[in-house]
C-alpha cells in the first residue's frame, strides 16, 4: 500500500512487502483494536477504494503490547467492509507471541521464524567451563651454587713454527700462543692467555686479552721472550706499556740491556719484568717478585 504525501503520526501504513514471491500490503497497528484499524483504512483506502478492491493485506502487530486486545474476527469483517482480504497478523517477533496468536487460531503471516531465530541468536549465552587449577602452583626456583674452590680452565696452545713478519697478526682467542721464531717489528701477537716467543721479540704483544667488553681479561697471564726483548708495545689484561715506557721504567734495567730470557707479568695493575728463572714462580702463582 503506497504512502501519500500526508502521513499519520499514530497509524502509518507501510509499503508493499514481498515474501516468497508474493506481494501484499501491511498496516501497522499500535493498540490492535478494530476501531484503530477502521481509522487507518478510512484514511488510506477510503479515498481510492477501487485501487485496493479485493487486495490482500496483513496487520503488523509488533508494536501491540497486549495481544488479547486483538479481535481477529472483527478485523476480518472490517477488511471485507472495505473490499479487502485480511490474510493474518505479522510482527510476532518472539516465539511466545507467535504461540499466543496460534493458540487463538489466528494465522501468523510473516518471516517471524527468521526474526525469532535472530532474536535467539543475540540473547546472551552463559558458557560454563571448569578449569582445574592446582594450588599452590610449584615454581622452579633457580639457585646460585657457589663453587668452594676455583676451577682452572684447560688452556689450549696455539703453536706457530716460524718467524712472524712485519705487518702480520697472530690471534688466539681462548688460547695461549707459542712462537718458535722471532716476532719482527710491526708484527702483532694477541692471546687470551700467555705468550711464549722462542726468539727475539721486536713487535707488539697482547697477553690476557679481554674477549669482549664485559671480559676483564686474564691478569695472571704472562709474556716470555727467550731472545732479545725489545717490543714496541706490551699489554696484559688491558694494562700496557709502550717502548718508551719500558725504556724509562726504572725497574727494567736488565730489559734495556738486552737480557736474555725475559718475563713480563702484572703486579696489581703495573707491568713488571724479571729473568726467566722466575718463570716457575709465575706459573704456579705462588709468588710474584
Amino acid at each position: 500500500m503506497a504512502e501519500d504525501s500526508q502521513t499519520s503520526n499514530a497509524l502509518p501504513v507501510s509499503g508493499s512487502m514481498i515474501r516468497t514471491g508474493y506481494s501484499f500490503d501491511t498496516i501497522s497497528l499500535v493498540r490492535g483494536t478494530a476501531s484503530e484499524c477502521r481509522a487507518v483504512l478510512e484514511l488510506r483506502v477510503g479515498r481510492t477504494p477501487e485501487v485496493y478492491r479485493n487486495r490482500p493485506f496483513v496487520l503488523d502487530v509488533s508494536a501491540v503490547r497486549d495481544l488479547n486486545a486483538i479481535d481477529y474476527p472483527a478485523l476480518v469483517a472490517l477488511g471485507r467492509e472495505f473490499g479487502m482480504f485480511l490474510l493474518g497478523l505479522s510482527g510476532a517477533t518472539t516465539e511466545e507471541r507467535a504461540q499466543a496468536l496460534a493458540a487463538r487460531g489466528i494465522p501468523v503471516v510473516n518471516s517471524s521464524r527468521f526474526a525469532r531465530m535472530r532474536e535467539e541468536s543475540v540473547k546472551p549465552k552463559i558458557i560454563t567451563r571448569t578449569v582445574e587449577v592446582k594450588v599452590p602452583v610449584e615454581v622452579e626456583v633457580v639457585r646460585e651454587v657457589k663453587v668452594p674452590t676455583p676451577v682452572r680452565e684447560s688452556v689450549q696452545m696455539c703453536v706457530v713454527r716460524r718467524n712472524v713478519r712485519s705487518g702480520e697478526a697472530i690471534k688466539a682467542p681462548g688460547n695461549s700462543v707459542a712462537i718458535f721464531g722471532s716476532v719482527a717489528n710491526g708484527a702483532r701477537i694477541i692471546a687470551s692467555y700467555n705468550i711464549f716467543v722462542f726468539g727475539d721479540l721486536m713487535g707488539e704483544v697482547y697477553a690476557g686479552s679481554p674477549r669482549d667488553s664485559g671480559d676483564p681479561g686474564a691478569p695472571d697471564s704472562f709474556i716470555y721472550a727467550e731472545g732479545a726483548f725489545n717490543p714496541t708495545f706490551v699489554a696484559i689484561a688491558g694494562n700496557y706499556q709502550t717502548a718508551d715506557d719500558i725504556e724509562n721504567d726504572p725497574l727494567g734495567p736488565a730489559v734495556r740491556e738486552g737480557q736474555r730470557g725475559t718475563l713480563a707479568y702484572l703486579k696489581g695493575r703495573a707491568l713488571r719484568y724479571c729473568e726467566a728463572r722466575d718463570l716457575a714462580k709465575i706459573i704456579s702463582n705462588t709468588e710474584r717478585p
